[in-house]
């Protein structure tokens, strides 16, 4: 194997990674919309969101294993033509390594649910992985 196909190698392992660290997400039932115990992978729970924030930092051991060196950050947008405010923005988790070697980045699409005012929001999940 010469060096072009090992550096290719690596960045589609590198990719390979980053779609999976994504995937992780779908399986955090701590952030997810659920009706009657049924999950919403497309969907996030703003209150649920507030309270993992404060459950990563309590038990940073666990989500470390599960989501290893990566941000997580929320942008909720209103569609509404009267909102002249910016974007509420939230920074949910962040475990940086202490040498960082780079960093990948993913976004997509999400719903976003505040069960208290019973509306609906677009939002956007940012991924930030580290190398």
């Amino acid at each position: 194997m010469n060096k072009a196909q090992s550096q290719n190698r690596l960045a589609e392992i590198q990719e390979i990674e980053l779609i999976k660290k994504s995937q992780v997400l779908n399986f955090l039932p701590e952030m997810q919309c659920s009706d009657n115990n049924n999950l919403d992978p497309d969907c996030y729970d703003l209150i649920k969101i507030q309270k993992f924030k404060d459950y990563a930092v309590t038990d940073t051991e666990y989500y470390h294993s599960m989501l290893g060196y990566i941000r997580i950050e929320i942008e909720q947008f209103d569609p509404s033509p009267d909102v002249t405010t910016p974007p509420e923005k939230w920074e949910v988790y962040d475990f940086k390594p202490e040498k960082e070697a780079g960093e990948k980045a993913i976004q997509f699409p999400v719903l976003l649910r505040d069960v208290v005012d019973n509306s609906d929001y677009f939002g956007i999940i940012y991924l930030k992985i580290y190398k």
